[in-house]
């Protein structure tokens, strides 16, 4: 279907969640090429096109954490490109623009871009768009250009086709969306309670419809309840790219990378199978790990890609992570330190405690200073692909310090000022946040407002006492910065 048709889309009438997707970054992305050997723009100075942008949350959270570099969405619905211009405006970002139109048809793609991103759409649209969206890629991306796909992959949807065919069937013949939802829950529900957890297969597809259960309905209604549903085998979307002239270069997780970015005697047993190429290894893993999405990424097909990590390629690159040293045990070495998740490294090296340091005490750290030291770049590495570290190619646009007149990201304040309860943070990610104070109290933070103001609102609009407002105030700040929606 094409817009001049006039009908609307399915997500015109069911809107879709518009939230950020923190892997698609170009941040993180250009990190990850570059340690791959395939350095990318910097988010800070790029050119960024989003297919099927929805509301265009995602490129949005990207420029206003990248106020120098250039974005363009487009999508096919109507009435969510509406609402995203809006949200533009109120938010002032002016580095973006939505388009409604065909990506068979995109008269509003100009020029080249350094990303393209496609998340959500291969895998729920026919063949025809399927190489649209390729094609568009082959013919769009710079010469040092990175393109993200996200997709269902097989055969880890094996599970998820299930419920899908047992779904089809219990909703078939009824139209209306909502009463289709509310029949589609119904029906996940009493299989969960006819299923026994001492099956395997059944337990499995517990887990399955518990983890469909636990997502919004309208995700429900568009994955699983679509009329195109197709989730894809690898091999498959890099045979699919080859002839757009683009190449796999790894999946956009990082913890993919690990058998390439480090020797491995994993990927090198399994050289009888894959005869060391890349893309084979990672279909392998595929049947093992039993993987049911993906985030691939593709390059320009040319040049030979040396995937294996050199201490070189950190240059650049710049560390972020949420670290706190703790006082050591008897039975432990003498710095050790405690990640968000509670997982605990330890270490006798004074200078990679130095950079844990580092990493504990600053918005992000650039590795420049640990190029020389092939030990300090890999004790990092191997903390990035454990989802330790995260690892970007630009500074990054949040502050973790409170200033005297604190400004907010102007993309969440005005999502807040909507009324939206889901919020695009400056690292990337959805934040959410259900006390309505605290939206009004977020608007508050335009970077005029000093501490003494915000303290007053918060007594003025709570009836809290001024001694306790000024306690307050900074307090919420902190957690504020806490969320990364503080600018630096």
């Amino acid at each position: 279907m094409t817009m001049s048709d006039g009908a609307a889309t399915a997500y015109d009438v069911v809107p879709y969640p518009n939230w950020p997707t923190a892997h698609s970054n170009p941040a993180t992305l250009g990190a990850l090429a570059q340690l791959l050997g395939r350095p990318a723009a910097p988010a800070d100075k790029c050119r960024v096109l989003e297919i099927a942008c929805n509301e265009g949350t995602n490129i949005a959270s990207m420029a206003a954490a990248a106020p120098g570099s250039e974005f363009v969405g487009i999508d096919l619905a109507a009435g969510a490109i509406e609402r995203g211009r809006k949200t533009l405006a109120l938010a002032g970002l002016v580095n973006v623009s939505l388009h409604c139109c065909d990506i068979a048809e995109p008269a509003a793609i100009e020029g080249e871009f350094d990303y393209i991103v496609a998340h959500g759409i291969y895998s729920w649209t026919g063949e025809i768009v399927r190489k649209a969206i390729l094609r568009v890629m082959g013919q769009r991306l710079t010469a040092h250009g990175i393109a993200f796909l996200s997709y269902n992959a097989f055969p880890g949807c094996r599970l998820r086709q299930t419920l899908r065919d047992y779904l089809a069937r219990m909703v078939d013949g009824v139209d209306d969306r909502r009463e289709r939802i509310e029949k589609a829950r119904w029906a996940l529900e009493y299989q969960i309670g006819g299923w026994s957890e001492d099956v395997p297969f059944q337990k499995a597809l517990i887990e399955t419809a518990q983890s469909t259960l636990e997502r919004p309905p309208e995700v429900l209604f568009h994955d699983e309840m679509a009329t195109i549903w197709e989730p894809q085998f690898l091999d498959a979307v890099v045979a699919a790219a080859r002839p757009e002239g683009l190449a796999y270069l790894a999946d956009a997780l990082p913890a993919s990378v690990r058998d390439c970015l480090f020797e491995s005697a994993r990927f090198d047993a399994a050289r009888r199978f894959t005869g060391g190429d890349w893309a084979r290894y990672e279909q392998l893993l595929d049947f093992t790990d039993m993987r049911a999405f993906r985030w691939s990424l593709l390059v320009r097909d040319g040049a030979p890609i040396d995937r294996l990590a050199t201490p070189d390629r950190v240059r650049g690159l710049w560390a972020s992570a949420a670290l706190t040293r703790v006082e050591p045990r008897p039975d432990q070495k003498a710095h050790v330190f405690r990640a968000t998740d509670k997982v605990e490294f330890e270490t006798d090296d004074s200078d990679l405690a130095a950079l844990f340091d580092a990493l504990s005490s600053a918005a992000a750290t650039p590795l420049d200073g640990i190029a020389h030291r092939a030990d300090l770049v890999e004790a990092a590495l191997r903390l990035y692909v454990n989802g330790v570290v995260t690892l970007s190619n630009a500074p990054p646009a949040y502050s973790l310090t409170p200033g005297e007149r604190p400004l907010a990201s102007p993309l969440s304040r005005a999502q807040a000022a909507q009324g939206e309860r889901v919020l695009a943070a400056l690292h990337h990610k959805p934040v959410r946040m259900d006390d309505p104070f605290w939206y009004r109290f977020l608007q508050e933070l335009d970077g005029v407002n000093d501490r003494a103001a915000l303290a007053r609102f918060v007594s003025a609009q709570t009836g809290k006492s001024a001694d306790e407002a000024r306690i307050l105030a900074p307090r919420a700040l902190e957690e504020f910065a806490r969320l990364r929606l503080l600018m630096a």
